[in-house]
């Protein structure tokens, strides 16, 4: 029953970082105008926002004009249920299992938004740094595992190796490697996670990155210098430790 709990709040809270997602970027309200299809800007009928079903009944096409909706809304509303499903098998119903469940829902919500804008900017970052104080706190209360320098051993290192790597890059080639957004974000990442954890997570955010910039280079979809969006790696950085190794 609790998981069938957590299911369905995933895909409440999928479908509405979807729309947070495309509205905060182009300055929309959240409130006003109701959900609306960007081709043709009809409303959408409150029985075609049901969370994955009206996206399969509607073929992923709009009721009105007939245009395609982006597979991304499927893929989040699938995903997002899933992440959480995940994370409660891996800790169960705990305090870890909240802060876990928040930081992916907003890695996830960054890297819509990185994806689609390219631009993560200060004020987007904030939340996960008030999730990390929050991390510390519950440390310091002993609702955590571990004490407060295991979380901040994590951020310290990695911040210092992003730095490292931020300096090297910018000495070699003489060009900024990340947007402001990229790296700052990183060590309020790293506060939820332990020194080990948190190299890892940058570890495997990197190698992830890597390949696909690779794959995308050679299939030629872009250019050997051109941006990519870099959220998605670290949040699958983030999944991948959590799922495999954190408890």
């Amino acid at each position: 029953m609790i998981l069938l709990y957590i299911v369905l709040t995933g895909l409440c809270i999928a479908s509405f970082i979807g729309s947070l997602a495309f509205r905060v970027p182009r300055g929309i309200s959240i409130l006003h105008p109701p959900s609306f299809c960007p081709a043709c800007g009809n409303r959408i009928k409150p029985y075609d926002l049901v969370p994955v079903i009206s996206y399969l009944l509607l073929k992923g096409r709009c009721r009105e004009c007939g245009s395609r909706i982006p597979l991304r809304f499927l893929l989040l509303e699938i995903g997002v249920p899933l992440i959480y499903a995940a994370i409660y098998y891996r800790v169960g119903l705990s305090i870890t299992f909240y802060t876990r469940c928040y930081l992916m829902t907003l890695l996830v919500y960054l890297a819509l938004i990185d994806i689609d804008t390219g631009e993560i900017g200060i004020w987007d970052i904030i939340p996960v740094y008030l999730g990390g104080i929050a991390i510390l706190i519950f440390s310091s209360l002993g609702m955590l595992p571990f004490g407060i320098l295991h979380y901040l051993s994590g951020s310290f290192a990695a911040s210092a190796l992003l730095a490292a790597g931020f300096s090297i890059t910018y000495l070699l080639k003489r060009r900024i490697p990340l947007g402001k957004g990229d790296l700052f974000l990183v060590p309020g990442v790293s506060l939820y996670f332990g020194l080990i954890e948190a190299i890892r997570v940058m570890m495997f955010s990197s190698v992830t990155g890597t390949l696909f910039g690779l794959v995308w280079i050679m299939k030629g979809r872009v250019e050997k210098h051109s941006g990519i969006p870099l959220l998605p790696f670290l949040a699958a950085g983030v999944m991948i430790e959590i799922f495999l190794f954190s408890c």
